[in-house]
């Protein structure tokens, strides 16, 4: 890298300072132009010399006679008595400082804006590189033996898919709810607990060399998987789904990991106690620094390791990967599958718990894969590699279902998949009543590949797009200059139609290893969305820098979550406003007149609605986790998930209260939550005069047809009946009627299914 970036900069010298583990000292690690002896030997405090202060600072410093800078301390180690001009630059991952890029010229010399610009983006691209490299050669430079440690080892095991042989058919029938519509026939797929690799089966070969034949076998094959992964991920999802195996193929390029493996499995002739001791080495080690990132990122050589793992059982023990168009059943649906999973091999997925409205859930409808969730039961009576149908919009799973089963699910898959082109095939006809009243239908998404979900669907914007959805995606939130690059490709794909960007919404059930957050009774009600952005100011800061570069396209609109008083807004709008100054200082373009939202997610805003609408641009209704906050019910919780009703009069009475306050004060309102996809609640969120509604792609089409059934003024009356109403039933009851009224029953393309659910509460 030294070599590399000096000759490209032409620069005399160039340098790399690494952080040490207790983050509070430097040390010189390459040069090319310092006398080399000086590497490893010369050390300096953060925040000492122009070095240090670039480290402690988190940004360059640049001094065209550095030896007379008020910071400059001169090393005579390092020989740099001769060098006139300094830049440092620091390197950053995740906003932590790991490291400084330094290069240095003999002669004087100005260094202009773009040239920095320069030396920094190279700072930038090399951090996620220097920071891989100096994670796996920390094992080196502990004085820790590699040994087996049977306490770690029985809490960090690896999961392995369980296989048994199908037997027969079944028709064994197990329904919960459904989360995402569609339907599926494939072969079930367990998504194991890790297990404990102190108690895993496994029997060696006869020799050593044998053992390490295989293990090197294994290690080539998991990489091939992961490349191929890599390639057929971002072709269909886009780079974001990719990007973790980027760190997963790096570690398996590198010469010290694989060495370490060879020699433990040479000294003991079994493959699995040498990755015991290789990872449980890697873990004691890295468990020593103190800082939450850079401890959990033993999860990715977990990862990797597990993957080798899972090769060398199948090659063993003849274990199938999984397969193509496979039914994967777990316990539990998280966001955290997303990144595990081979996601373009998943047709369906089925949890024993979790709710319809928990974030594995939504993501499930985002990527548009059916899924049924809350099914007790279900992983106990499965046999992995057995024959199952899913249908995602009725809640159902059959278990070896016979022929005539098959048969007739795959008609109806047919006919599910028919309808779906036939109503993207009106993508560009507005959402409009039969008398004129014209309804924005946008759509929530996370990630680039989902903006050709919205193109498909005929979408009019982006009304929600999660960035958590990266943090998933890259097993941690992405820096300044990825998030700024992604924003700015979506917003210039959906240009001009308006695209919403909400800030970090992170905590609750949407936890991350790297987070460091503390442990607390009731996430749900600690820190977490803008109250973990308060606490994070440099990242919080940092993303909006972001979303504020990619508004330059004029059509975006930035959202703030989770906001329950005026202060709190206050408090964002002036780190917003703060932000921009910046901005406007370093002369980089933005939409000053960028309109500034909030999510109206608790009730303590609906109530104050009037004031919050006096000191913002729009708001956009958070229905899910407004139900959650109003009728304090866990919202991935099924044990009680029975009580979980969007369509509760209270929650509908907050509606109202927000939909007054925004009229009263001029400014636009929206739905966001999944009851904007609600075929029972459309009637009645029309009714009440919400004039954007944001959903999943999917669900757009049929939204739309349903307005267009709708006259607005039988809306209205079904939206104050609803306002009246006791119970949720009543007010489901309701929008079952109307969608009846309508003549939606006999729809060719969404009447069939929007009967089973008409049905089902006016025979309640």
């Amino acid at each position: 890298m030294v070599d590399l970036v000096g000759k490209r900069l032409d620069a005399d010298a160039c340098s790399i300072y690494l952080v040490e583990a207790d983050l509070t000292r430097l040390t010189l690690s390459a040069t090319n132009g310092l006398n080399r002896d000086a590497v490893g030997v010369v050390q300096l405090p953060v925040g000492e010399g122009l070095v240090g202060l670039a480290a402690k600072q988190r940004s360059p410093v640049v001094s065209d006679d550095a030896q007379n800078h008020p910071h400059y301390k001169y090393f005579p180690e390092t020989g740099e008595e001769r060098f006139a001009s300094l830049v440092a630059a620091p390197l950053l991952m995740k906003g932590v400082t790991i490291g400084v890029l330094v290069i240095q010229t003999i002669e004087r010399r100005g260094f202009e804006p773009f040239e920095v610009e320069i030396f920094q983006t190279c700072a930038q691209l090399l951090s996620p590189v220097v920071m891989n490299a100096r994670l796996l050669s920390l094992v080196d430079e502990s004085d820790e033996v590699i040994q087996r440690s049977s306490d770690e080892l029985a809490s960090h095991g690896i999961p392995v898919a369980s296989v048994s042989e199908p037997r027969g058919e079944r028709n064994v029938e197990f329904r919960g709810v459904g989360t995402s519509r569609g339907i599926a026939i494939g072969r079930v797929y367990r998504l194991e607990n890790p297990l404990d690799l102190a108690e895993l089966e496994y029997e060696p070969r006869g020799s050593a060399d044998a053992e390490e034949a295989d293990l090197v076998q294994a290690l080539s094959m998991v990489r091939r998987d992961l490349d191929d992964n890599r390639e057929e991920l971002g072709d269909k999802y886009g780079p974001d789904f990719s990007a973790v195996f980027h760190t997963h193929i790096q570690i398996l390029e590198d010469k010290g990991f694989v060495a370490k493996l060879r020699q433990s499995v040479r000294e003991t002739g079994n493959a699995c106690v040498a990755l015991q001791q290789v990872l449980a080495a890697y873990r004691k080690t890295f468990g020593r620094i103190q800082d939450a990132y850079f401890q959990d990122r033993i999860m990715d050589i977990e990862d990797v390791g597990r993957r080798v793992m899972e090769q060398l059982l199948g090659d063993r023990h003849a274990r199938p990967t999984m397969e193509a168009g496979s039914i994967v059943v777990s316990d539990n649906l998280l966001p955290s599958h997303f990144s595990r999973l081979d996601i373009d091999r998943v047709a369906a997925i089925v949890s024993e718990h979790g709710g319809p409205t928990s974030h594995g859930s939504i993501f499930a409808r985002t990527l548009e894969i059916p899924a049924v969730t809350g099914v007790p039961g279900v992983s106990e009576a499965l046999r992995p590699g057995e024959l199952a149908i899913v249908d995602g919009g009725e809640g159902t799973i059959f278990l070896s279902p016979d022929e005539r089963l098959v048969a007739e699910y795959e008609r109806a898959r047919e006919r599910f998949e028919i309808a779906a082109e036939h109503l993207d095939a009106m993508r560009e006809m507005p959402a409009e009543t039969r008398d004129g009243l014209r309804i924005s239908l946008t759509a929530n998404c996370g990630l680039v590949s989902d903006l050709r979900l919205v193109e498909q669907h005929g979408a009019e914007g982006v009304g929600l797009f999660r960035t958590e959805m990266l943090a998933f995606a890259h097993r941690g939130f992405p820096e300044e200059e990825e998030q700024e690059q992604l924003y700015e490709k979506v917003a210039t794909f959906m240009a001009p139609r308006p695209v919403t960007i909400r800030t970090l919404d992170l905590g609750g059930d949407k936890d991350m290893a790297n987070l460091g957050l503390p442990s607390e009774d009731n996430p749900q009600l600690g820190c977490r969305s803008i109250r973990l952005s308060f606490r994070r100011p440099e990242t919080f800061r940092a993303q909006l820098r972001a979303i504020l570069r990619a508004s330059a396209k004029g059509n975006v609109r930035l959202l703030l979550p989770m906001i329950s008083s005026v202060d709190e807004l206050h408090q964002a709008k002036e780190i917003i406003s703060e932000t921009q100054e910046e901005m406007r200082r370093s002369g980089t373009p933005f939409d000053p007149d960028i309109p500034i939202g909030i999510m109206i997610e608790v009730p303590s805003a609906a109530l104050i609605a009037d004031a919050l609408a006096a000191e913002c641009d729009f708001f956009s209704v958070g229905t899910n986790d407004l139900t959650q906050y109003t009728l304090a019910v866990d919202r991935g919780n099924e044990h009680i998930g029975h009580l979980f009703e969007p369509l509760h009069p209270a929650v509908l009475a907050l509606i109202d209260t927000s939909v007054r306050a925004a009229s009263r004060a001029g400014i636009p309102i929206s739905i966001c939550g999944e009851i904007a996809s609600n075929p029972l609640a459309v009637p009645i969120l029309v009714g009440l005069r919400i004039g954007e509604l944001s959903s999943t792609p999917s669900a757009v089409p049929v939204v739309k047809e349903i307005v267009h059934a709708l006259d607005s003024g039988d809306a209205a009356e079904d939206a104050r009946a609803a306002r009246e109403a006791a119970t949720a039933r009543e007010v489901r009851r309701i929008g079952a009627e109307r969608l009846v009224e309508a003549g939606l029953l006999s729809h060719p393309d969404i009447g069939s299914w929007l009967e089973k659910i008409v049905r089902r509460e006016l025979d309640a």
